[in-house]
């Protein structure tokens, strides 16, 4: 779930070797692939970062098996996440860590759901909590006039954060 590649960006700046995967592949150096099913060996990698959908509030794709069609006022969406978080578990090394990124949701027809922390539950499954980090907006995109007006057709509200979930592997 790299999406348009901002992370293997950042961590090609900073020297690190990245692999990045995603449903819909967008640039050459992502490769195409379903979040619930890495092709990697199980310990083998030392660190994961995700920023996954938390709704079908944006068109992340085409692609027909991609979670961000799915609404999470339905139990499939987390059910697609917990496996996407068991995957996480199986390729990360002993002791190491994963950063995972979600917001909460909000629609005038469903009211409020906390995606974020119902995801957190899920990822307490696998993982040991080190640090939560709200993450504000401020003057993102987000906050521009194309996402207030999408706000206002489409019912929701702009959240002003989201959840940094920072967590070690937990062994078993």
């Amino acid at each position: 779930m790299c999406g348009s590649g901002t992370t293997i960006d950042v961590a090609k700046e900073l020297g690190r070797k990245v692999i990045g995967y995603d449903i819909s592949q967008y640039r050459d150096d992502i490769i195409q692939n379903d979040a619930r099913k890495i092709p990697l060996k199980d310990n083998s990698v030392d660190f994961v970062f995700i920023d996954s959908p938390y709704s079908d509030n944006v068109k992340y794709s085409n692609h027909p098996d991609c979670i961000g069609k799915i609404s999470c006022e339905k139990e499939e969406f987390f059910e697609g996440l917990d496996k996407v978080a068991r995957e996480r578990y199986r390729i990360l090394k002993p002791n190491k860590v994963m950063a995972w990124l979600i917001g909460d949701h909000w629609r005038k027809k469903s009211g409020f759901i906390p995606v974020g922390i119902r995801m957190y539950e899920k990822l307490c499954k696998y993982f040991e909590t080190i640090d939560i980090i709200c993450i504000t907006r401020r003057k993102q995109t987000s906050n521009t006039g194309i996402w207030h007006k999408r706000a206002r057709e489409f019912n929701f509200y702009l959240r002003g954060f989201k959840y940094l979930f920072i967590m070690k592997k937990q062994e078993k």
